[in-house]
């Protein structure tokens, strides 16, 4: 029987009843536990961003290959021969002179039958001339005909501009631009390469191309040569618009390997009377003449076309192939306001160089070729003959004088200064070029053997 009192049964419930408080919220600890979040946050985002750039390169290097740009080359046509080729032994010569024999008793009999034909021939042709006149209008048509082969040219020139900010002598800043056309050479499957002059280069130039089409393109540069005066740019195919790519086109290189190019109609293209996209027509006046320019063998020639003080272009034969480049140095005896104009096959080897920016090799040697028959006529051996070496070059260094005659560069006989030339073009700044040379003294030629080793030309 319960005989506890009813009050305490009812007490030992009372907990049930009791109003459970929230635990207080300690605002300073969750201000501090905030920041301490956030700052974690950004510490972590931020290692996760360097760890992500630190990385990138590896793994995009591995997962997706950096594209390569194919190699550049301007192949030879089939008139164009090698220096080297020029030269024939005795067995050649005498083997060609009995061909020219053989085929000048052919070419009588030949002549002997077709006199009389020939004779009708001349006949009809004069009658059909006399038949003929030339007046306005075919002058007209033939300058319509001129004017559509150098508009073929336009998709494949370009105007470079440079722009470069400057300080005044009040402390204000002024703008500085620069202009000169250039000519697309080549497609390397990610960039399209440009011909230029390398005047318009300075130190903190923006350069920018204007194409055909209008638009314009940052563009850099990809390599210079000092000696000519020459350089290549380079813009990425990614810039290009679909209605850019579609015009515009590269200039195919023509030859003028030709033992004479005088008398050849000419068209000049680029900015020829210092003014963008002006057009001269004329004709090569000159045969070609080598330049002095140290471990080359180019030579230029001049034309009767009338160009600016400052003439800068191309020219181009009417097959809208470039066969010059306008030179921008002075030759004697040439008027100095013809246009002159290198010849395109002595400079397809350093246009390659340019173009895969590939270094040249450089000597420092200038010189000509003692021909067989100089040879003969003055008894000097045959060979690549020194005039003068550049101050701390390489080649003065080797100890090659003026007056020394190299007649072998590494394994291959070298009788002329173009042969020896042809031997460096494909050598690279580092490699070594053993040499022999005669150096004259007091009973006649000394031989020697000179050991050289190539530095990289200035402004490559």
């Amino acid at each position: 029987m319960n005989t506890e009192p009813k009050e305490e049964r009812t007490n030992d419930a009372d907990f049930i009843r009791e109003k459970i408080k929230a635990r207080p919220i300690n605002k300073r600890l969750l201000f501090r536990r905030t920041i301490i979040t956030a700052v974690l946050a950004l510490v972590f985002g931020a290692v996760a961003c360097l760890t992500f750039l630190l990385l990138e390169p590896f793994f995009t290097a591995r997962l997706t290959p950096e594209e390569k740009p194919a190699v550049i080359t301007f192949p030879t046509t089939d008139e164009e021969i090698q220096p080297e080729d020029l030269y024939a032994d005795d067995a050649e010569i005498a083997a060609a002179q009995e061909q020219i024999v053989a085929e000048t008793v052919a070419e009588s009999v030949q002549a002997s039958i077709e006199a009389s034909e020939q004779s009708r021939v001349n006949e009809a042709i004069t009658r059909a001339f006399s038949r003929y006149t030339l007046d306005e209008n075919n002058a007209d048509q033939m300058y319509r005909s001129l004017r559509a082969v150098s508009m073929r040219a336009e998709s494949s020139l370009v105007l470079v501009r440079s722009a470069a900010m400057h300080n005044d002598f009040v402390g204000g800043v002024i703008e500085k631009n620069g202009e000169v056309p250039g000519i697309i050479i080549a497609d390397n499957g990610i960039e399209v390469l440009i011909l230029t002059y390398s005047s318009i280069l300075g130190s903190d130039n923006d350069l920018s191309v204007t194409w055909c089409s209008g638009s314009s393109n940052k563009a850099t540069v990809k390599m210079s040569d000092e000696a000519t005066g020459l350089c290549t740019l380079s813009v990425s195919k990614r810039q290009l618009d679909a209605a850019t790519i579609g015009q515009i086109a590269i200039a195919p290189l023509g030859s003028t390997i030709s033992s004479s190019l005088t008398g050849t109609p000419v068209i000049a293209v680029g900015s020829p009377v210092g003014v963008y996209r002006s057009v001269c027509y004329g004709m090569v006046a000159s045969e070609k003449i080598p330049i002095d320019l140290p471990d080359k063998s180019l030579r230029v020639y001049a034309t009767d076309i009338i160009g600016a003080t400052h003439a800068r272009g191309f020219l181009m034969n009417y097959n809208c192939q470039i066969i010059g480049i306008i030179y921008q140095g002075s030759l004697e005896n040439v008027d100095s306001d013809r246009i002159v104009a290198y010849s395109i096959s002595d400079m397809k080897k350093l246009i390659e160089h340019l173009a895969n920016n590939t270094p040249i090799g450089y000597m420092g040697i200038h010189g000509i070729s003692i021909t067989e028959d100089i040879s003969d006529e003055e008894d000097i051996p045959q060979g690549a003959y020194v005039t003068r070496t550049d101050m701390n070059s390489p080649a003065m260094a080797a100890g090659i004088q003026s007056g020394d005659i190299i007649t072998a560069a590494g394994d291959k006989q070298v009788n002329s200064w173009e042969t020896l030339v042809s031997v460096t073009e494909t050598l690279s700044p580092g490699d070594l070029l053993q040499m022999s040379i005669l150096r004259q003294g007091g009973d006649g030629y000394i031989p020697m053997q000179i050991e050289l080793r190539l530095t990289e030309a200035d402004g490559t």
